[in-house]
């Protein structure tokens, strides 16, 4: 939320709303699903190396986002940076929490997300929670990688009063590219924050999630300090970089 003229449309809209008009949602009875609900993608824009689209979503009148792009890095770095939830914080925007609370096989877990509202905003309006069925899926042939997040109710992750739960349909897809230490990410979200907030103000916000998400996780993906997870391992195999460390 770096946009003065957005912070100022929120706090407009917040005000109007008030915190006692933002009741917890009810259980998501049925989540969006981005691969049959999907209208058409629209290309926003193409600048820094990424490419943005929209798209309308049947059923719903929240915009789906995507962006693809590269990161220069190789896809080990990329896809342990993604399923790590304890660097979640660090490049994800406005992120408060993010953990694992149950795993249910080495490719799949349920993961707990708690998003913030900013200062002042957050006097009128609830912070955001969402519970996600996590799956990993690597295909030996093509060597593409994908980590789908979809809504779900799990007891590891019962509801909280103080915050309100979203819905959450989220895909990333990972390749390598041909240049060496280079990863091709499409990365496609669905997120309805539900709750009493205009679906045209969420759409109005959102609208930039593909721009700072590739940014944050160029700059996550930077760092030096980032080790192979076990799962990712076990799709690619140690990354070069800590196999020349190791020696």
């Amino acid at each position: 939320m770096k946009n003065p003229w957005k912070l100022l449309v929120l706090w407009c809209v917040a005000s109007s709303l008030g915190a006692a008009t933002v009741p917890p949602s009810p259980s998501p009875t049925a989540t969006i699903s981005l691969g049959s609900s999907v209208v058409e993608w629209h290309k926003c824009s193409n600048d820094n190396g990424l490419t943005t689209y929209w798209s309308k979503v049947e059923g719903s009148q929240v915009i789906a986002f995507k962006g693809k792009g590269v990161v220069n890095v190789p896809i080990e770095k990329v896809a342990s940076v993604i399923i790590d939830t304890t660097r979640g914080t660090e490049w994800i925007s406005s992120l408060v929490e993010s953990k694992v609370v149950r795993a249910i096989s080495d490719t799949e877990f349920i993961e707990y997300d708690h998003v913030g509202i900013p200062f002042p905003f957050d006097s009128v309006i609830s912070d955001r929670d969402f519970v996600s069925d996590v799956t990993l899926n690597y295909d030996k042939k093509t060597h593409w990688l994908t980590v789908s997040y979809k809504s779900t109710e799990d007891d590891a992750a019962p509801r909280l009063k103080k915050y309100t739960r979203g819905i959450l349909d989220c895909v990333f897809k990972l390749a390598p590219m041909t240049m060496p230490g280079q990863t091709y990410v499409e990365a496609t979200v669905f997120t309805d924050p539900k709750g009493n907030i205009p679906k045209w103000l969420v759409n109005f916000f959102q609208e930039g999630w593909p721009q700072d998400t590739f940014a944050g996780l160029r700059r996550q993906c930077a760092k030096n300090n980032i080790k192979t997870l076990p799962v990712v391992e076990s799709f690619f195999g140690p990354s070069k970089t800590e196999l020349t460390e190791a020696k």
